[in-house]
């Protein structure tokens, strides 16, 4: 993408679907604020640390393994990773400023820490993923400002993990905050409801566990 030195005052760039294998010669276009991807074949990040500007960014259906680079774009608020190849959530402890984080349809099993520092994020996708362990969901705990969370989707598909008897209770009692999950509105009889829920199976459980 040698071509982007004749735009150095470009704020907004679209190269979709155009067989694009390497992010290079971006960083000619300092000023850039939205910049999207999309629909290539993308195998690594390159040079998006460079854009100190950038806000939006959408590399949605490449091919990319390892989420790099990124950790100099402090005032990203959208970024979009959705259908690629990524395994492992990490180089995103930077992103103080982000809103919304699309993941959708990679092949990432655990959450972890990655999502540590995302102290602004509002909207998180990570449907169509191979999650599929409760304690996974204490990990979103640490979002302080998390209200829309999606497991499920029903245009990239669902998380092992949205099979499991009593998911919606068990994500509703330890994501109190949340006001969307995957396409269901959380009203408050439905909170009410899963800490209710909750409850009873912990005390049944213990009870259980006490006759035994």
């Amino acid at each position: 993408m040698d071509w982007l030195v004749n735009f150095p005052n470009l704020k907004e760039l679209n190269i979709v679907n155009q067989n694009v294998l390497e992010i290079e010669g971006i960083d000619k276009c300092r000023f850039l604020e939205k910049l999207w991807l999309n629909y290539n074949e993308i195998e690594t990040i390159r040079q998006i640390d460079r854009l100190p500007l950038l806000r939006q960014l959408y590399l949605s259906t490449n091919k990319i393994r390892r989420i790099r680079c990124l950790d100099k774009c402090i005032y990203l608020e959208k970024l979009w990773l959705d259908e690629n190849r990524i395994e492992q959530i990490d180089g995103l402890q930077n992103l103080s400023h982000l809103i919304e984080l699309n993941l959708a349809n990679n092949n990432i099993e655990t959450i972890g820490i990655g999502l540590d520092g995302l102290l602004s994020l509002r909207d998180l996708n990570i449907s169509a993923n191979r999650i599929g362990n409760f304690k996974e969901v204490l990990n979103l705990n640490r979002l302080p400002n998390l209200t829309i969370c999606t497991f499920s989707d029903p245009h990239y598909g669902e998380n092992p993990i949205c099979s499991l008897c009593n998911y919606q209770t068990y994500v509703l009692f330890h994501l109190p905050r949340l006001v969307r999950l995957d396409t269901m509105i959380v009203s408050e009889e439905s909170k009410t409801f899963a800490d209710t829920t909750f409850m009873k199976k912990r005390m049944y459980y213990n009870m259980r566990i006490k006759t035994i």
